[in-house]
C-alpha cells in the first residue's frame, strides 16, 4: 500500500489513509486506538470465552491482551516473513488463557509484549486453527457492518443477495428491477470496497473469503 497522510479521518475510504496498525504506531494517534480496541475487544473476549473462560475472568485476561498489544505496537514491525498480525495478537490471547488458568502470577511475571512468544509460535507453525476461524468471522462482519451505510438499498440488496444468500444474479435481477448486468457491477463494487476495509482493518489481510 503507498504512503498515504497519516491526517485522514476514519470516515475516508482506505485508498486514501493508512493502516489501522501503522496508526496505531503513532501514540499520539488516540481515535485509532479506540478503533482498535472496538474491533479486538469483543474477538479477545470471545476467544477467552470459547476457550472456557467465564465473562469476568475473560474481561480482565482481554484487557491484558489488549494492554500487551499496546505495549509493544511502537516497535512492531510487521514481517510477513515471520508471520501474521492475527497470529501474534492470538498467540498473546492464548498464552494469557494460560497464564490466567494456571494463575501464573508470580511477581515481575506481568503481562509481557508476546514478541517472543509469537516468534517461537511462527516459526513452529502453532497457531489455534479455532482463533483463525473465529478471527476470519469477527473481522468479515465488523467490515460488513462498517462499509453498509455507504452503498444505497438496490446496490447492497445486489450483494446480499448473490453474495451473502448465494442468488443467482439473474433471479437477483428480476427481484430487483435492474439489468442482470447492472447486478454484476452492483456486487463487484460492494466487494472491492469490502475487501479494502478488510485490509485497512487487518494491515496483512489475505483473509478474503466468499463466507461458507
Amino acid at each position: 500500500m503507498a504512503e498515504e497522510s497519516t491526517s485522514g479521518s476514519l470516515s475516508e475510504p482506505p485508498a486514501t489513509r493508512i493502516t489501522l496498525l501503522a496508526r496505531l504506531r503513532k501514540a499520539s494517534d488516540a481515535e485509532a486506538w479506540r478503533t482498535f480496541v472496538d474491533l479486538y475487544l469483543p474477538l479477545v473476549f470471545q476467544y477467552c470465552r470459547k476457550r472456557g473462560l467465564q465473562d469476568a475472568d475473560s474481561r480482565d485476561v482481554s484487557q491484558q491482551v489488549l494492554a500487551n498489544v499496546h505495549r509493544a505496537i511502537e516497535t512492531f514491525v510487521y514481517d510477513p516473513e515471520k508471520g501474521k498480525f492475527r497470529n501474534w495478537l492470538g498467540t498473546i490471547a492464548a498464552r494469557e488463557i494460560t497464564r490466567h488458568e494456571h494463575r501464573d502470577r508470580r511477581p515481575g511475571k506481568g503481562g509481557g509484549d508476546g514478541l517472543g512468544d509469537w516468534v517461537a509460535g511462527q516459526e513452529s507453525g502453532e497457531v489455534d486453527a479455532a482463533w483463525q476461524e473465529q478471527f476470519n468471522a469477527h473481522i468479515f462482519g465488523v467490515a460488513l457492518a462498517r462499509v453498509k451505510a455507504e452503498f444505497d438499498e438496490a446496490t447492497w440488496n445486489a450483494f446480499d443477495a448473490t453474495w451473502l444468500r448465494d442468488v443467482k444474479p439473474r433471479q437477483a435481477a428480476q427481484a430487483l428491477g435492474k439489468p442482470a448486468a447492472w447486478v454484476y457491477k452492483a456486487r463487484f463494487r460492494v466487494l472491492a470496497r469490502l475487501k479494502s476495509e478488510i485490509e485497512y482493518l487487518t494491515s496483512d489481510a489475505a483473509i478474503f473469503h466468499r463466507p461458507s
